[in-house]
């Protein structure tokens, strides 16, 4: 276990709360949850490891959900001040908002149905506690050059080879 850059992830939920209010578009409860998601997947990924915030994610219907703070903002904003971030958490922040935050509730649901961390957790019980190591070894894992690569709606990408011979140009 590694000791998290954000002290709680309630100041991570209220970040991106936040985030979404000052470019006034909607954060609703899953949507919040697969931001989370992907910034605690990512950031483990991105510095080999490490936590971003302590969060325990359990494998819902929806996707991976954070229990404690999907009851919090179930409804709305709760009246929680936002602690002060260090410098490397919301910089990271605001990246995941610049290539996520734009994005509805049901097309990140949709991305992270296909994550195979979430769904060997979903499969053993509904509510399954995702491990931390276990999300971690699934983002920085490197592809290996027969792995399968798949879309967002589970087809298998296959690498393309042309079939037809190269025509021969008179000059």
């Amino acid at each position: 276990m590694t000791v998290p850059v954000v002290k709680s992830t309630l100041d991570v939920a209220l970040w991106f709360f936040d985030q979404g209010r000052r470019e006034d578009l909607h954060v609703p409860a899953q949507k919040l949850q697969r931001l989370l998601w992907i910034a605690q997947a990512l950031y483990a990924a991105e510095t080999h490891g490490r936590m971003l915030m302590p969060a325990v994610f359990i494998a819902e219907e929806t996707g991976p959900t954070e229990p404690t703070v999907f009851h919090i903002f179930e409804d709305s904003r709760p009246p929680i001040a936002i602690n002060k971030m260090v410098p490397e958490a919301e910089n990271f922040l605001h990246r995941i908002w610049r290539k996520y935050g734009h994005h509805s509730a049901e097309y990140l649901n949709r991305m992270m149905a296909h994550s195979d961390v979430y769904r060997r957790a979903w499969r053993k019980e509904p509510g399954t506690v995702i491990p931390f190591n276990a999300i971690v070894d699934h983002f920085t894992k490197k592809p290996s050059a027969d792995s399968q690569v798949k879309t967002q709606d589970g087809r298998i990408l296959r690498k393309w080879v042309p079939t037809a011979k190269p025509v021969a140009r008179r000059g």
